[in-house]
C-alpha cells in the first residue's frame, strides 16, 4: 500500500480462493442500515402477529361464554317451563278427581248428576299452675281499657245491687227469680268483673256449665288479671275445660272414621252428599245475605276440592278462592287485596299497607310445622278466624274464610261442615269475643257444626226413620233433632274430677254443658 490516505479505507478479505476489496466504512454503514431496517421490520410483523393472536383469543372466549350463558338461559327456560308444567298439571288436571277418588274413600261433595291471639288453650292464672307470666294478661287489659266503652256507673249500681238479691233469692232456693237477677246484672254490665264472676259461678254450680262459667272467669281475669278470685275459679275449672275440649274432638274423630267406613256406592249416602250439598249452598247464602247461582258455588267448592290434599295451602290459593267467590259481582276486586281502610263493627282491621305482610305470616303460619299438628277442627276454626280478623279483601271475606275452614276439614277426611243460618247470631258473637281475646268459644262452635254436620251423613245412612237432621230450620226443631242423633257419651272421669259420683253427660245437648 503506498503512503497517500486513501479517501476510503479499503480492507481486503479472504472470500474462497481469492481476495475482495471492500469500502469498510461505507459498506459497514450500508450493511448495518439494511440489517437495522430487516430486524425493525421482523419485530412489527412479530409484534402485529401477537396482536392479531391475542384478539383473536379475546374473540374465542367472547364467543365461548356467550355460548355457555346462551346454554344455561336455555336449560333455566326448560326447567322453569317443565316446573310450571309439572304444577298446573298435579293441580289442575281434569284427571285430579280421579287421582282424589283414588287416594280417599269418601267424597264429600255430589257427583255432577246429582248436583293477634291464642292458638291454643294454655290455661292463664296465677302462679302455681305453671310456668304462666300474667304479663300478658296486664298488656292485653291495658288494649281493652283503650277501646272499651265504660258501662255507665248506673247500670253498674243496678248491676251489682241485682248481684245482690240474687244472691238472696238463691240462699232462699227461689232459683227462678236468682237466675233472672243473675241475667239482669249480666245484661245490665256484661264487662263488669263482678258481675262476670258471681253470674259465673252461678253458672258453675247450679247450672252445672262449666264451659261457660269458665269462659266468664277467664274474661274478668282479661278486664282485671290481679283478681284473685278470678284466679282462683280459674284454678278451678281449667283442668275440667280442657278435658272435656279434648274429648269433644276425640268424638269428632270418631263419627269421621264411622263415616270414612260407608262405601261410596251406598246409595244414602249419595242421596246424603246431595241434601248436604243444597244445604252448605242455602246457609252459607244466609248468613250474609249474598246470592249465587249453584254453578258458581259449586265452581268454588271444586276449588276448594283442587286444595285438597295439597301439602301446603299457599296464598295464591286463598286468592284464587276469593276470586271465585267475589267475580261473579266484582272482577276487579275479586282475587285482589283491598286498597283501602275498611270498618267491622267495633273492630278496625289493619290497613291496606299492612296485609302483604301480614298475609305472608298467615301463609307461613297456616302452613307451620306447629300448626299442622293442631287437631283438623282446631286448625280449620283458627284458621278462619286469623283470616277473617285480618280481613284483606273489600268484600267477601266471611265466605272466603268458610271455605278456606272447609278445604282443611276436607284434607282431614271431614266434610265441609254447614253453619246453620239460624245460627248467625251466635257465629258473629263469638268471632267478637275471639276479637276480645278468648279464641276458645269459636272453636266449640265450628266443633258443634262439625259434628252436626257429621250427624247428617251417619244419620241418612242408618235405619232411623226421622227427618235428617240439617233439614230443620228452627232453633227449638235442630235443637230437639240434636237431643235425638247426638249420641250420649258418659264417663266417670270427669265426674271423679270434681268430685261426684255421677257420670256426666257433656255432648247430649251438643253444647258440652255438664248437667
Amino acid at each position: 500500500m503506498d503512503n497517500e490516505t486513501p479517501s476510503v479505507w479499503k480492507r481486503i478479505t479472504r472470500k474462497g480462493s481469492g481476495f475482495v476489496v471492500c469500502d469498510t466504512p461505507t459498506d459497514n454503514y450500508d450493511s448495518a442500515t439494511k440489517n437495522h431496517n430487516i430486524t425493525q421490520a421482523t419485530v412489527a410483523a412479530i409484534q402485529s402477529n401477537a396482536l392479531l393472536q391475542l384478539q383473536e383469543q379475546q374473540r374465542l372466549v367472547r364467543v365461548s361464554l356467550l355460548s355457555a350463558s346462551f346454554v344455561n338461559i336455555c336449560i333455566f327456560i326448560a326447567g322453569t317451563s317443565v316446573a310450571f308444567f309439572l304444577y298446573e298439571f298435579l293441580h289442575f288436571n281434569p284427571y285430579s278427581a280421579l287421582i282424589r277418588q283414588a287416594t280417599k274413600q269418601l267424597q264429600h261433595l255430589p257427583d255432577n248428576h246429582f248436583l293477634q291471639t291464642r292458638d291454643d288453650f294454655a290455661v292463664y292464672a296465677a302462679p302455681g299452675m305453671g310456668d304462666i307470666d300474667l304479663r300478658a294478661f296486664t298488656d292485653m287489659h291495658s288494649q281493652m281499657k283503650e277501646d272499651e266503652t265504660h258501662d255507665s256507673g248506673t247500670n253498674i249500681k243496678e248491676a251489682l245491687d241485682s248481684l245482690k238479691l240474687a244472691t238472696e233469692m238463691r240462699i232462699m232456693g227461689k232459683e227462678e227469680k236468682a237466675q233472672r237477677l243473675y241475667e239482669h246484672a249480666f245484661a245490665l254490665a256484661p264487662k263488669h268483673p263482678e258481675v262476670l264472676l258471681r253470674y259465673g259461678e252461678y253458672l258453675e254450680h247450679d247450672q252445672r256449665n262449666i264451659l261457660l262459667a269458665d269462659q266468664y272467669y277467664f274474661q274478668a281475669l282479661m278486664l282485671n288479671p290481679t283478681n284473685s278470685e278470678a284466679v282462683a275459679n280459674r284454678q278451678r275449672t281449667a283442668g275440667i275445660v280442657q278435658s272435656i275440649d279434648e274429648r269433644k274432638l276425640e268424638l269428632l274423630d270418631l263419627k269421621r272414621d264411622a263415616l270414612s267406613a260407608v262405601h261410596e256406592s251406598n246409595a244414602a249416602l249419595r242421596r246424603a252428599k246431595k241434601e248436604a250439598y243444597f244445604q252448605h249452598i242455602y246457609h252459607s247464602v244466609g248468613i250474609e245475605g249474598n246470592t249465587m247461582t249453584l254453578a258458581q258455588t259449586r265452581s268454588i267448592l271444586e276449588t276448594r276440592m283442587a286444595i285438597d290434599g295439597k301439602i301446603e295451602i299457599t296464598l295464591r290459593d286463598i286468592l284464587e278462592i276469593h276470586r271465585r267467590v267475589l267475580g261473579h259481582v266484582d272482577p276487579i276486586e275479586g282475587g285482589e287485596f283491598r286498597r283501602t281502610q275498611v270498618y267491622v263493627g267495633g273492630h278496625v282491621p289493619p290497613g291496606p299497607g299492612d296485609l302483604a305482610i301480614l298475609m305472608h305470616h298467615f301463609e307461613n303460619w297456616l302452613n307451620s310445622e306447629q300448626t299442622v299438628s293442631l287437631h283438623p277442627v282446631k286448625h280449620a276454626a283458627l284458621a278462619h278466624y286469623k283470616l277473617v280478623h285480618i280481613h284483606p279483601f273489600i268484600d267477601g271475606n266471611g265466605r272466603t274464610s268458610r271455605l278456606l275452614m272447609n278445604a282443611l276439614l276436607m284434607r282431614a277426611g271431614y266434610p265441609p261442615i254447614i253453619i246453620p243460618k239460624q245460627q248467625r247470631h251466635k257465629y258473629y258473637q263469638f268471632l267478637q269475643v275471639a276479637n276480645e281475646g278468648d279464641i276458645r268459644p269459636f272453636v266449640r262452635f265450628i266443633a258443634d257444626c262439625t259434628e252436626k254436620t257429621l250427624d247428617l251423613y251417619l244419620w241418612a245412612t242408618s235405619d232411623l226413620p226421622h227427618q235428617i237432621p240439617m233439614l230443620a230450620r228452627t232453633e227449638n226443631e235442630l235443637a230437639f233433632v240434636d237431643k235425638l242423633v247426638t249420641p250420649v257419651e258418659s264417663t266417670e272421669s270427669a265426674a271423679k274430677t270434681q268430685g261426684g259420683t255421677q257420670p256426666i253427660d257433656v255432648f247430649a245437648s251438643g253444647s258440652g254443658d255438664i248437667p
